[in-house]
């Protein structure tokens, strides 16, 4: 993947990030079955972007990370305080190109460290469609534990079961 003289670094978004997440967001859609984006992300204008990541850096319980490879960003992880709650919820995704590298578990391991380290949140949330076992593994190797909690989603022409996983931050 990477020569010696590239490598990947993980950051917190800025501003300047916004078109290339844009542009990210829109490929990610297109490359898994197991991402699922904000239809209004579509709408949003780059203007519009820089502003969500510049409030979004001014709180303590939500945060965007990204992960860069040269000039190119290629993974990104979010935590998004759940309403009513001291609860996060956490999303990854990587390019599919860049599958398979650590680069996801990377950037989870992340973003656990910040919700401890900086974060006021108590928990971390994610669901997971039950037949992404490689995903579970790492989530299970990371710490997260499953909760009871099992629903299907449905996706127009698609129903999926999944399993919510839970981390403490205590």
């Amino acid at each position: 993947m990477a020569n010696n003289d590239e490598s990947v670094s993980i950051e917190l978004a800025t501003g300047t990030d916004a078109p290339a997440i844009l542009k990210l967001m829109k490929q990610l859609t297109t490359e898994s079955d197991t991402f699922t984006v904000d239809p209004g992300l579509a709408q949003l204008s780059i203007e519009q972007e820089q502003r969500q990541i510049m409030l979004i850096n001014q709180t303590r319980s939500n945060v965007i990370l990204v992960a860069h490879f040269s000039d190119e960003i290629i993974g990104v992880v979010t935590v998004q305080q759940l309403h009513d709650s001291m609860d996060g919820e956490l999303g990854v995704a990587v390019l599919k190109q860049f599958w398979n590298n650590g680069i996801g578990t990377a950037l989870v391991d992340e973003a656990l460290n910040w919700g401890t380290s900086f974060s006021n949140l108590t928990r971390m949330v994610l669901t997971v469609e039950n037949q992404n076992q490689a995903a579970i593994h790492v989530y299970h190797r990371l710490g997260f534990v499953d909760n009871l909690k099992r629903r299907i989603i449905a996706v127009p022409g698609n129903e999926t079961a999944t399993t919510e996983m839970t981390y403490d931050l205590n």
